[in-house]
């Protein structure tokens, strides 16, 4: 009816598929480098899917910057 519970979306999903994660420390490197950048909101890498999830204000950044990011870890983008 009103809503007043619902949450609002804030900002843009992406799901990037990744090889080379060898351990959950990997997953943890990738969301600290990807949280550090100015615009993404949350980022959360699954060693055991080899994805990560990132949800992101498009008016600051993009998924071409994460992919950068993760490349320049020496993983790849599927």
């Amino acid at each position: 009816m009103f809503n007043f519970f619902k949450k609002k979306s804030v900002g843009e999903t992406i799901t990037l598929k990744l090889s080379g994660l060898h351990c959950s420390s990997c997953s943890l490197t990738i969301d600290g480098e990807l949280e550090e950048l100015k615009g993404v909101l949350s980022s959360n890498t699954s060693y055991a899917k080899q994805e990560s999830v990132i949800v992101y204000d498009p008016k600051l950044t993009n998924p071409t910057k994460f992919m950068q990011i993760i490349e320049k870890l020496g993983y790849k983008i599927i």
